[in-house]
């Protein structure tokens, strides 16, 4: 399973977001290296699914529409994606002949499980408080 381009740019919005109050979509475009065409239609998801807020006006732009650390990984992707599904039995009203029996459904479901656990414990606070770390770490090689 692999995400979308647009799941890997509506992280990375936010994330610059968690570290800043308020954003035009051209800074967060210029600081996070997405298409700012491509940028409007994610922030546009966001704001639906409660995400974040958007201004209009002068002095408008973008900020988070909730803490930081009540946004997890998860809520991000599924905005932009729809539900994590790692597989197509998995997704809601999908028929599939071999539910009843198939011993692979099983392992995959324990896998997503797992995964949308994962991303789901896993909040913007912290992802910003880690990459705020890692950039103020010495170059490798420069000790």
């Amino acid at each position: 399973m692999q995400l979308t381009r647009q799941a890997d740019y509506a992280a990375r919005a936010v994330l610059f977001l968690a570290g800043s109050r308020m954003a035009s979509t051209a800074e967060i475009a210029g600081a996070q290296a997405i298409p700012q065409e491509y940028l409007f239609k994610i922030i546009q998801a966001l704001a639906r699914a409660g995400i974040v807020t958007t201004h209009r006006g002068a002095w408008g732009g973008v900020s988070l529409a909730r803490l930081p650390d009540e946004i997890s990984l998860l809520d991000v992707i599924e905005a932009v994606e729809g539900p994590v599904a790692i597989n197509r039995c998995f997704i809601e009203g999908a028929d599939c002949a071999r539910e009843s029996f198939c011993s692979i459904r099983d392992e995959l479901m324990a896998a997503q499980l797992l995964m949308s656990t994962k991303l789901a414990a896993t909040d913007f606070a912290s992802l910003a408080r880690r990459e705020l770390n890692r950039k103020n770490l010495p170059a490798a090689g420069s000790f």
